[in-house]
């Protein structure tokens, strides 16, 4: 997909393996690169997760890739026989798999005479793939047109990730929190006009627990001034006693809010 610099960037997250969809381990990744992404200001569209199976992976790699700016795919790239990622967005793309050059001198110079055919099916990529350099990690990221490809273990698809993350920046996102005490369901007209009024994305997220509010609105925009415009909207019809807090202005796209 082509991207327009002046804007927005979107993304796609595309998790693959069996254990996932059994059980057997919970993904660490995609929530991870959904805040990392949120603060590059890459709108995140799409999170799905499919099998070890390469028409499922052939299927969801080509429609994304088609629909956003960029996808990323976790795991599936390491030596054994489920590992078939690189195969299904090569037949994604109707490009060759080949043996990157590259690639395999890394592997030569870490395993040396322990080296076997599983080792090498890792410096298999499609054809026309780019190699990023960076980070702590001698091994590259691997990049078919707008596809990503990052491995499964969480520590170093974060590694590598942010090897190459000041190229996915585009427009910041700000936003701005309001904790209330209001009945969501009795603002939530009040929501709806402001969000349209203003052009903003109004989010609204109760508690149930015994925290100090009973609901959390978020606004946000990709400029700063219809988030403070709809902010100041928004306080001058609610009840002044329902107000726990409010965020301040907005100086910055920091959204990170553990509350």
């Amino acid at each position: 997909m082509q991207h327009d610099p002046f804007s927005p960037a979107t993304a796609a997250i595309v998790l693959i393996g069996n254990e996932l969809l059994s059980g057997k381990f919970r993904d660490e990744n995609a929530a991870w690169l959904a805040g990392r992404l949120r603060t590059l200001g890459v709108d995140l569209r799409r999170i799905v997760t499919v099998p070890d199976v390469e028409a499922d992976i052939v299927d969801e790699v080509r429609a994304c890739a088609d629909r956003y700016t960029h996808v990323f795919t976790s795991g599936g790239v390491g030596p054994t026989h489920d590992d078939i990622t690189i195969d299904a967005i090569a037949r994604a793309f109707e490009v060759p798999v080949v043996r990157d050059p590259t690639l395999e001198a890394i592997l030569r110079a870490h395993f040396k005479e322990r080296l076997n055919a599983a080792h090498l099916r890792m410096a298999n990529v499609p054809a026309g793939t780019t190699l990023h350099h960076g980070g702590p990690i001698a091994w590259p990221v691997v990049r078919f047109r707008n596809v990503i490809i990052l491995p499964g273990v969480p520590e170093i698809f974060r590694a590598k990730f942010d090897a190459i993350s000041s190229s996915f920046q585009s427009l910041a996102f700000h936003i701005r929190n309001l904790w209330l005490n209001s009945d969501e369901g009795e603002i939530a007209g009040l929501l709806e006009e402001v969000e349209r009024t203003f052009g903003v994305q109004i989010g609204s997220y109760p508690r149930i627990d015994h925290a100090d509010h009973r609901v959390r609105i978020t606004v946000e925009a990709r400029r700063p001034a219809p988030v403070d415009a709809a902010v100041a909207a928004l306080l001058s019809r609610l009840a002044p006693a329902d107000v726990v807090r409010v965020d301040p202005p907005c100086a910055d796209p920091e959204i990170d809010d553990p509350a």
